[in-house]
Order: C-alpha cells, then structure tokens, then sequence
C-alpha cells in the first residue's frame, strides 16, 4: 500500500511523497457533526500516507474554526463552493485532491478506526473496484434513524446478496480509484439534492465493466436525527432521485425499473423475517408504521418528479 516518490509540480525535480488516499466529504451547515467526523478520521489506523478534503456547500457561516481546531491532527484541507448540492461538491473535492484513491464519507457519519484499512485491503484483492463498507445506526434510540437505516440494510440483503457481486454502494461509504472516478466524469450534478445520484454512479460503474465489491468490515456509524417531517421529506426526495436515475438507465440503456419493483415487493416477506431481531424488538408496530410512511412518501416523490418536475425541466430548457 505504500506510494511511490513523486514529483512535486511546484518545485521541479524535487521528490515529494504525495498522499495515497484522499478523504472526501461533503458538507453543508453541520458544523457539529462535521467535528465529530474529523474526530473519527482522525483516530484511524492507516499507515499510508492520506488526506482529508472537506468540500463546504455554501454554509451560511464559515467553517474556519473547525479548520483551526484540527491543524496538525489530519491533513487537512477546506474547499467552499457556493451551494450546488453533494454531488457537485464531492466532484470539486477530488478535483484538488492529490490521492490515489478517493474514499468518500458525509459529514454525519463516525468511521470506525480501521476503515480505511479494510477498505484499501479489500480494493487490493480486486484492483480497480469500487469498494463499499457497511453502515450502521449511530442513533439507535431514534424511531426514523433506526427505519432508515432499516431500509438499507434490506437494500443491500437485496441487491448486494453476493458481496463480489455487488450492484449498489451508499456515497457516504466508498472507496475508488481517481482515475477510474474522473474516467467516468464523477458523479452526476444534474441530480441538486442528495437521493440517488449514488445509485446513478453505481450504475455507470456497472455500465463501464467494472467490479462493486461490498466489505462489510468497512464499518461507519451514521447519526443521522430525523423526526417525522425530515423522515417523509427525505423519503420524499429519495423517491424523486429515483424517478430521475430510471430516467437516466432508460436514456443510456442500462437497465429498467422492474428490479426495484422486485425489491419493494419483497419487503413485507423480508419484515416478517425480522421477527425477534434487535433493530425491531419493542417497536414492531411503530417501525411497520415508518416502512409505510416510507412507500407512501417514496411513491409520492417519484410521481411528484415524473409529472412536475419533468414540466419544470422542459420550461428551463
């Protein structure tokens, strides 16, 4: 895993060890969680050379305290955009990055301190794969946060049942060559919220032949809080995402929706397989209320996009 001496573009001639890995996050008015984060970045046991770049998305107040707080603990860097959304700051985040490989992270998720590791082993065993680790609730006490992270798990039972052979990979845990990112042209930015654009990038991996891998040792706590009005809007989202990344696969030839119709039929015969889990015992009944909440603001969503949106895109044009 160690890089080789490399030139350093400003001083010609002169050997410069540059990072093997770079860190990107992307982030937007969560100061907080955003030190937390870099808290747990900082506690990992990667020997290799890395970086951090954290790419702020027109926050309203500046990050330059957190900055400060973390000189000499990270190799740390702070880029500022004016708000565009995660999928354009996570492209302007390796745009200056100077690894490697790119890990990406959100700025609400605490990676466990052999994440990088586990992910750089796991791409070494599979050159030029997208590796993608596991997530887990950070907030289990929480209604929404454990039902949305609910929702993933049965994603990935679905559609990741073979970890070699996987087809869909969350973009707040994976690592991937720079070269094969860029060759691809990054993630999609005509996709302005997060929700789904994740799932458009798998996609164009898939499309170009090359391998997802998921490793589960690859371990983030996400602690994401949500009440009731953030649970329905995120799903909402979610499902307009979805409307538009079936949009995309049906202009590129890549696929058709009948695979998520597989998954979101399988949903109650995977529920009731649950009976006696943890993530469910005492709320049964509450976590069966949140799965409808769900459907029903997903559904909503993707109607919303295929019948509005779709008026609003043609007018801009």
């Amino acid at each position: 895993m160690k890089p080789g001496k490399q030139v350093d573009p400003a001083v010609p001639g002169s050997p410069l060890t540059l990072p093997l890995l770079t860190v990107v996050i992307p982030t937007y008015s969560r100061p907080r969680q955003l030190a937390a984060c870099l808290t747990a970045l900082a506690a990992q046991r990667c020997e290799a050379p890395w970086e951090v770049v954290v790419v702020d998305d027109g926050s309203p107040e500046p990050l330059d305290s957190i900055a400060e707080a973390f000189r000499g603990r990270l190799d740390l860097r702070f880029e500022r955009q004016a708000n565009a959304g995660p999928a354009r700051a996570r492209n302007r985040g390796v745009a200056v990055a100077r690894g490697q490989f790119i890990a990406f992270t959100d700025d609400d998720c605490l990676p466990e301190p052999g994440w990088l590791v586990a992910l750089l082993r796991r791409e070494a065993l599979t050159p030029g794969a997208m590796v993608g680790g596991t997530t887990i609730n950070g907030l289990n006490g929480e209604l929404f946060a454990s039902t949305s992270q609910l929702i993933v798990d049965l994603v990935y039972d679905h559609f990741n049942a073979d970890p070699s052979r996987a087809t869909f990979l969350t973009s707040n845990n994976i690592l991937c060559t720079r070269q094969r990112f860029e060759a691809l042209g990054g993630f999609d930015v005509t996709f302005p919220r997060a929700g789904a654009e994740d799932r458009d990038f798998c996609d164009r991996w898939k499309m170009a032949g090359w391998p997802l891998v998921w490793e589960p040792a690859a371990r983030i706590e996400h602690r994401h809080a949500q009440s009731l009005r953030k649970f329905a809007d995120l799903h909402f989202r979610y499902g307009r995402g979805a409307y538009l990344h079936h949009r995309r696969r049906k202009e590129r030839g890549s696929g058709g929706i009948r695979q998520d119709i597989g998954f979101h039929a399988s949903i109650l015969p995977r529920l009731r397989a649950l009976r006696g889990d943890p993530r469910v015992a005492g709320r049964t009944l509450a976590i069966l209320a949140a799965f409808g909440i769900w459907q029903g603001a997903n559904a909503a969503g993707f109607a919303w996009e295929a019948l509005v949106g779709s008026r609003h895109r043609s007018a801009a044009s």
